[in-house]
């Protein structure tokens, strides 16, 4: 009797530590070789950007919420002086088709950088994002320290990125 005990006692330990660990977000490490395409045909390595935050947004010219988000995006990246404090950029989906990404972009009038994701292999580094909009903030050493699935907490947002200028 007293080993069953025991047994049932390491089992719920083990549950209790299973659970606890699950519940801890691991974010990927982003390969600092990582190319990105701007949608002027510019290339930049994500190193490139390495020492200052950064906020990443997936987003698509067909995802509603992402559409409505371009104004607060523009402010956001206005106050952080156009790159200066912190970074924006525009992760378009793998699945979208250049030219609907640029008509969006135009239409849009996103003021912050826009990147094409063509093979997906931006959206694999992050973590195999699949829908829109995903963001992370990314810290000055290039490490993800939140990611936000959907519509975008702008209170949080505005803190974090203000903890990581100071």
């Amino acid at each position: 009797m007293p080993t069953r005990k025991l047994l049932l006692s390491f089992a719920l330990i083990a549950i209790a530590i299973v659970l606890t660990l699950s519940q801890r977000q691991v974010y990927p490490h982003i390969d600092h070789t990582l190319m990105l395409q701007r949608i002027d045909g510019e290339q930049q390595h994500f190193a490139d950007f390495h020492g200052k935050p950064l906020l990443v947004t997936f987003w698509s010219p067909t995802c509603v919420i992402c559409m409505h988000e371009v104004d607060a995006l523009n402010t956001l990246y206005e106050q952080g002086g156009r790159g200066h404090d912190f970074e924006l950029l525009g992760i378009s989906m793998f699945y979208d088709r250049p030219d609907h990404v640029l008509a969006a972009h135009k239409r849009a009038a996103m003021q912050y950088p826009v990147y094409l994701d063509l093979d997906s292999a931006i959206a694999t580094a992050f973590g195999r994002v699949q829908v829109t909009p995903t963001s992370f903030v990314i810290n000055s050493n290039g490490e993800i320290v939140l990611k936000l699935d959907g519509k975008l907490d702008f209170n949080l947002i505005n803190k974090k990125l203000k903890q990581l200028t100071v």
